[in-house]
């Protein structure tokens, strides 16, 4: 995973030495953005149980987009924060705010997610190669049959998940039983506009 995230920081540095013509993207790999994004790079831990073992609070949404072009990607991850910012508002019509959404990781491979007053258990499987783990919720509850594969990043005071859009908007709609309503709609409306989009969650660690 840290070559990964080195690469990625070799190409931000590289594009933001780039002559671009479009003066958002020239705003967007400013300095202070170059030296932000790097430094959260360096900070990244290996996807491992006893990095990602404990409580982690909902702080906002998470995006990421995907492109075989290593400039666009680059610009991409800065620009995403746009995209963040609206998911937010979102995401808060339908209950997700700072406190009232929760993951928990148990070193016995255990986890829950606990939203507002419910709680959601399963368990989970690592593949480290691919930074990614698997949260199953079971057969049984409100989430049966519901198993999850997102992308993680995690230092030591945050993590991010990444999901598919079409999962995550299952997940959604179950947990907060709002499937088929105006507020849910709107938030697939706004993630269609956009292809290759994986969006999720920002975490704070609590414990």
């Amino acid at each position: 995973m840290k070559k990964t995230m080195l690469v990625l920081a070799a190409a931000l540095v590289f594009s933001a030495g780039t002559s671009m013509q479009a003066q958002s993207l020239k705003d967007l790999l400013n300095k202070d953005n170059i030296k932000n994004v790097v430094s959260a790079v360096a900070d990244r831990l290996d996807i491992i149980p006893e990095n990602i073992a404990g409580t982690w609070e909902y702080s906002g949404a998470a995006v990421e987009f995907t492109s075989d072009n290593t400039l666009a990607g680059a610009a991409s991850v800065l620009a995403s924060g746009k995209v963040e910012e609206k998911l937010d508002e979102y995401l808060a019509k339908i209950g997700l705010e700072d406190g009232l959404f929760v993951y928990t990781f148990n070193a016995d491979s255990t986890f829950s997610t606990t939203f507002k007053k419910m709680t959601f258990s399963g368990t989970y499987s690592f593949s480290p190669e691919e930074d990614t783990i698997v949260l199953d919720y079971g057969k049984t509850g409100r989430l049966k049959g519901v198993s999850l594969k997102t992308g993680v990043s995690v230092s030591a005071t945050d993590m991010k998940l990444l999901f598919n859009a079409d999962g995550i908007i299952d997940f959604l709609a179950r947990i907060s039983s709002s499937a088929g309503d105006s507020k849910l709609k709107a938030l697939n409306a706004l993630i269609s506009q956009y292809d290759g989009m994986k969006i999720g969650f920002e975490l704070k660690r609590k414990n």
